[in-house]
């Protein structure tokens, strides 16, 4: 199943050939969207029809209509990453690290790329943002042998502060993929997941992060969690977010088809200053969804709401189902650990890989095959009724957002 994974993965990133446009209202399929902001604009980046991937940014995403149909050119793409006036995509076929930046006037450019080779073992695998100015990367070589590659990216000057390896860990047979991590009191703290190569299966014992020592990467310690198994901050999906209080939370996926064996999927926390996980802290998002409900991302919004996709893996028989009507929105309440299921169509919605949270709403693409696309935005403070439609999408009868990012105002 590995094999089929990476290479539907693969397939999936090189057949979206990313095409970027610097349009504004003529994206539009009417030039007039009433009511619409000329102050705020948004770029979306999604799959579309066939061999097509596009970026293009638009006037407001709860009103109007956009066609990707023709847009813009074209660049392959794989992970992306939104943080303050930039946009980030990785190109994985041709190994490229793309910024591209968000205008004011609603315009959006590439600006600069790094050529991944000599910078890392292989492509820039798990991205994360250190700081305002500091991105820190990685990546490994298949069968890594237990090393791999990090490089620490200025955000101004896009370049390559400094690299090196560091180690993970390594049994015979068996692969660690490297998730999300996130830095915090001199520490670097990263999910993923783990592959038995031999078996074609996923190795899911508890619950597992890695922390290192920050800058330096070194002094590699394996912290755990029993309260279920699973893979944790998959790498190219929205798995690792924090409260207003700096406690950061991992998705675990404890799915069948997903990083797991088929467990309870949930959410972990490790508190703000540690390097352990908090044992007394596991919400669980299988129990009470039901249907074999294997969590797939998250969003924090506040007040302890955060908003999140579950694929029903009930309704799977294989992993390339995930691009099937098998996901849904859900919100959660972190505090007290009560989900709601919202009422929105099936799609392949968990495959969403960057939503956005603005203004205190949460903003992703339901794209169901063969049906109407839109943008929706939810409300944390209503019900499982509390979204409504926003932009209508058109990609020629197929589209999957990918990114939803703000641009700066002046």
């Amino acid at each position: 199943m590995k094999q089929m994974f990476k290479r539907t993965s693969i397939t999936a990133c090189a057949f979206a050939a990313l095409a970027f446009a610097a349009c504004t209202l003529s994206c539009s399929k009417n030039d007039s969207t009433p009511g619409a902001s000329s102050d705020q604009h948004f770029t979306i980046a999604a799959w579309g029809n066939g061999d097509d991937q596009y970026v293009a940014s638009v006037p407001a995403i709860m009103e109007g209509s956009l066609t990707f149909k023709g847009k813009g050119i074209e660049v392959q793409g794989s992970r992306y990453l939104h943080h303050k006036q930039y946009v980030y995509l990785m190109n994985l076929p041709e190994k490229k690290f793309i910024q591209f930046e968000m205008h004011k006037d609603g315009s959006i450019q590439q600006k600069a790329y790094i050529l991944t080779d000599g910078v890392v073992p292989n492509y820039f695998q798990s991205l994360n943002v250190v700081d305002d100015t500091t991105l820190l990367v990685l990546g490994a070589n298949e069968g890594n042998n237990g090393v791999v590659g990090w490089a620490r990216i200025s955000t101004t000057r896009f370049v390559v502060k400094d690299k090196g390896t560091m180690s993970v860990p390594a049994t015979p047979g068996v692969e660690y993929y490297l998730g999300k991590g996130f830095v915090d009191n001199g520490k670097f703290i990263i999910g993923g997941y783990f592959y038995d190569n031999n078996a074609k299966s996923y190795v899911a014992d508890g619950v597992q992060a890695l922390v290192y020592d920050y800058p330096a990467m070194t002094n590699m310690k394996v912290i755990k969690t029993n309260v279920t198994s699973g893979g944790i901050g998959y790498d190219y999906l929205h798995t690792l977010d924090k409260d207003e209080e700096g406690n950061h939370y991992f998705v675990v996926s404890a799915g069948k088809y997903w990083t797991g064996t088929g467990g309870k999927s949930g959410v972990v926390r490790i508190k703000k200053g540690a390097a352990e996980f908090d044992q007394d802290y596991f919400f669980d998002i299988t129990t009470p969804v039901g249907k074999q409900a294997c969590l797939m991302g998250m969003n924090y919004v506040s007040n302890g709401i955060a908003f999140g996709t579950v694929q029903y893996e009930a309704d799977m028989t294989s992993l390339r189902d995930r691009y099937k009507n098998i996901a849904q929105v859900i919100k959660m309440d972190l505090r007290n650990k009560t989900v709601t299921v919202m009422n929105t169509p099936l799609s392949p919605v968990g495959m969403v890989r960057f939503p956005l949270v603005f203004n205190n709403k949460y903003y992703t693409g339901i794209a169901p095959i063969d049906g109407d696309a839109f943008i929706y935005e939810f409300d944390p403070a209503g019900d499982a009724n509390a979204f409504k439609k926003g932009l209508a999408l058109d990609g020629g009868g197929y589209v999957q957002v990918q990114l939803i990012a703000p641009h700066p105002v002046n």
